[in-house]
């Protein structure tokens, strides 16, 4: 009986172990860059070029994704946590209610919707005249008496810019800079602007203010948006979380008082910046994928303007690599991008979001093309 021969695998074959050899030392040998590229076939380039454009980008990637809509809320109070629980507790007490509902933020008087609770201010045009103040659908806050510790509720019907300029600009400059006797009988003429938020059906805005000045601290992100909740009454569920009825005086905060604002301000405040983080998910993810995909275009322009760069740089009559086309020079390029990409992505990493860390890519490889143009593609002079 005959034994049947086994069969020998086939080990690898000379060229890929050459084309393996040569993508891991083309990390650091120029030279392995230019022979891989001229051996390899042309979708070992390609894989190099996506590796290149890709790697640079993902500590950015991840660093947007974890940006929080309520971090501007996170460097500190500047009093809207006990603000926001007086603000809360005059709804309550007024027989408001908040609820997000498909979408919207509804303005409820008792168990009616009050369709006229997001007023237009633009509607009135004597409302941003230094002497008459709109008080209508409006809650304003002076804990401890002080109105330069004051927070200022609107409901308006705004939407983007608008609702971005009328809390940086008109509502600070013209509303909470008026007339003597609405801004202060604390310290006299001082000009002031209070902690602002504007509340609308589509979305709403922040701004902070140092006590007794008008330099903004913080603001909100763009893009806070009650669509993108993925629950309903999250205002209702703020309220019900941090007032008790019974605490509080018609006027003045007594002794009581305070002292449940000091009990539950921080609950509420924790509330609100739950809020500003759930409304901004959409957005974030947006701003991620959009900055994302611009910087993706920017690297692989780079790269093959680099590629280019190489083929002009070795047309000269005295370069030996003058047979070069422009697809090869092209190879050559992406072929040494990859470890520029690397160490784009360690800088990235190290620097943030600073200007260094979103160049560190470019910079390092235009410095590894060049160099690899004058040392490996030179033109060579006889004497």
């Amino acid at each position: 009986m005959t034994k049947k021969l086994k069969k020998q695998k086939k080990g690898m074959s000379p060229k890929a172990k050459f084309i393996l050899a040569s993508s891991f030392k083309g990390l650091i040998s120029n030279q392995a860059c230019i022979d891989g590229s001229h051996e390899a076939p042309w979708w070992v380039a390609s894989i190099f070029l996506v590796f290149s454009v890709v790697i640079p980008l993902l500590p950015n990637l991840f660093r947007l994704g974890a940006v929080n809509g309520g971090s501007f809320l996170t460097s500190g109070t500047f009093g809207l946590d006990k603000q926001m629980t007086e603000i809360a507790y005059t709804l309550k007490t007024n027989d408001v209610d908040l609820k997000v509902e498909n979408g919207l933020l509804h303005y409820y008087q008792g168990t009616v919707e009050n369709p006229n609770g997001f007023v237009n201010p633009y509607d009135d045009p004597n409302y941003f005249t230094d002497t008459v103040i709109h008080q209508e659908m409006e809650y304003v806050s002076t804990f401890e008496g002080n109105p330069h510790t004051e927070l200022r509720v609107f409901f308006w019907n705004l939407k983007g810019d608008t609702l971005k300029k009328a809390v940086n600009t008109i509502t600070a400059q013209r509303i909470l800079q008026g007339s003597a006797d609405q801004i202060s009988t604390v310290k006299e003429d001082k000009k002031y602007i209070p902690n602002i938020i504007i509340f609308t059906p589509q979305t709403f805005a922040i701004a902070l203010y140092k006590y007794n000045t008008t330099t903004q601290v913080s603001t909100s992100q763009g893009g806070l948006d009650w669509s993108n909740t993925g629950k309903t009454g999250l205002i209702t569920r703020m309220l019900n979380k941090s007032i008790k009825d019974g605490v509080w005086t018609d006027n003045v905060p007594s002794m009581e008082a305070e002292e449940f604002v000091n009990t539950y301000s921080i609950q509420t405040y924790k509330v609100l910046v739950a809020i500003a983080n759930e409304t901004y998910l959409h957005q974030r993810t947006i701003n991620q994928w959009s900055t994302t995909g611009i910087y993706a275009g920017i690297y692989a322009g780079v790269i093959v303007f680099l590629g280019l760069m190489v083929f002009v740089l070795t047309r000269g009559k005295n370069n030996p690599f003058k047979y070069l086309n422009v697809w090869h020079c092209q190879k050559i390029a992406w072929w040494a991008s990859a470890a520029p990409a690397i160490i784009g992505a360690i800088l990235s990493l190290v620097f943030g979001t600073n200007a260094i860390g979103q160049i560190s890519f470019v910079l390092v490889v235009s410095l590894r093309i060049m160099w690899l143009s004058m040392k490996q593609l030179r033109p060579v002079y006889q004497a």
